[in-house]
């Protein structure tokens, strides 16, 4: 199991059910579903536990936790490509398997970089030290040669970063940016860090942390990737916080600007207060605001949705639903889409049965009414997948893929696709 599943499930014996009311609407609807592909394990991919990414063909990209080699089951980076007729399977192709001298445990999805290339990170570091890389995948010049691995840098831990468990952000210059749940020295409180190219072909890519959270006043633990804007400036979140509440923090880092060498923080939101969210995941921009998820709190503890809204040189929170377990979902984790309508799409880690899941859609209220919330899918049905993980993306047409860490023929986590 995942770190992200082993925390999940913690979470669900930890949570005490709460007789409350809604604060918003909710509704059930039909969604066609349908699984696209079934791990198998063993040289197959096991266990995926990201997001996907799309290239303009339609092919779909991931990561596997596990699986990929008979001996390490240390996972894989694989592309699913659509199928040549419209009632044809899916392939998937696996671009690379990692054996744990080289890596392993990639939990995070993979990003498109200059040149067609594809950067992620593994949880699992090199040999002896054992505390997360950045790697890169090079397609092959000829089609149906092997892709090219490398690994950019490997975490030390200590005053280094140490189990990188999220995704890249890559800027124009080809820099790339993430976070580490541990690491940073001090209370070991995780770290953003930049990795960035040679300036010589051949030479070794360089880390500079650029944050380190162990400040009396800073979050702590980030478990999600970032977001940057058009100046340069990342957006994240933290697990813990210390400074405007207990619950997990929203915070912005903004480049230095000459002769100043230090990137500058500021916390935007710190959660923790009543019928607040706790424990912020992923966050995506839309029309201005930041959207993102919590996995615990709300009204029901079973997690939120949440808006954030800038006013006045300051950040406004609104709860838009809190989640309320059992077959209404419970525990939203990974990212959210957001459509030009302002509907808001994702998923929740526990369901109607405890680990099944499921997908949702919140809509904007109408005449100042209450946010609507529709579970567009329930997981656990025959061959389906089970917990999601990773949350959604849109492909062509409107269609939303996504994954599930376990279930499927194998019980081994499916790809699948959701038409609302």
């Amino acid at each position: 199991m995942n770190a992200r599943s082993s925390l999940t499930s913690a979470k669900l014996i930890a949570v005490t059910f709460l007789a409350v009311l809604f604060l918003a609407v909710s509704l059930k609807a039909n969604a066609s579903e349908k699984v696209l592909y079934s791990f198998k394990g063993g040289n197959d991919g096991a266990n995926p536990a990201s997001a996907l990414v799309a290239d303009r063909n339609g092919n779909l990209y991931g990561t596997t936790d596990a699986g990929g080699d008979g001996t390490c089951d240390c996972g894989t980076v694989f592309m699913l490509s659509p199928p040549v007729t419209p009632d044809g399977s899916w392939t998937e192709t696996i671009l690379y398997r990692f054996h744990g001298t080289d890596g392993g445990a990639p939990e995070a999805a993979v990003v498109f970089g200059a040149a067609g290339n594809l950067y992620g990170t593994t949880a699992s570091g090199l040999d002896p030290v054992h505390d997360g890389t950045v790697f890169r995948l090079s397609p092959p010049s000829r089609p149906g040669d092997n892709w090219t691995f490398s690994t950019l840098y490997a975490f030390q831990g200590g005053q280094d970063g140490e189990y990188p468990l999220s995704n890249l952000v890559i800027d124009n210059a080809g820099n790339l940016y993430g976070t580490t749940l541990f690491g940073g020295g001090g209370t070991q409180g995780g770290v953003v860090f930049e990795v960035s190219p040679p300036t010589t072909p051949g030479a070794n890519w360089t880390e500079t942390l650029i944050h380190r959270f162990h400040s009396p006043n800073d979050g702590a633990q980030p478990m999600a990737g970032l977001l940057m804007d058009e100046h340069g400036a990342l957006y994240g979140t933290t697990m813990a916080c210390l400074v405007q509440g207990t619950g997990g923090l929203v915070f912005k880092l903004s480049p230095p600007t000459p002769p100043e060498q230090n990137w500058k923080e500021r916390g935007l939101y710190g959660f923790g207060a009543k019928d607040d969210g706790f424990e912020p995941e992923y966050i995506v921009a839309a029309g201005g605001a930041i959207y993102g998820v919590t996995n615990l709190g709300g009204n029901g503890n079973y997690g939120t949705v949440y808006q954030l809204t800038p006013q006045a040189g300051l950040w406004k929170e609104t709860v838009l639903y809190s989640f309320q377990g059992g077959s209404d979902g419970g525990i939203p984790v990974g990212q959210l889409y957001v459509d030009r309508s302002g509907n808001v799409y994702g998923t929740t880690y526990a369901g109607q049965e405890p680990d099944n899941g499921t997908v949702f859609r919140i809509s904007p209220p109408q005449a100042g009414g209450a946010w609507v919330k529709t579970k567009l899918h329930e997981f656990g049905g025959n061959g389906d997948g089970v917990t999601p993980n990773g949350g959604l993306i849109k492909g062509k047409g409107g269609v939303l893929y996504g994954t599930t860490y376990a279930g499927g023929a194998s019980g081994l986590g499916v790809v699948y696709a959701i038409t609302p």
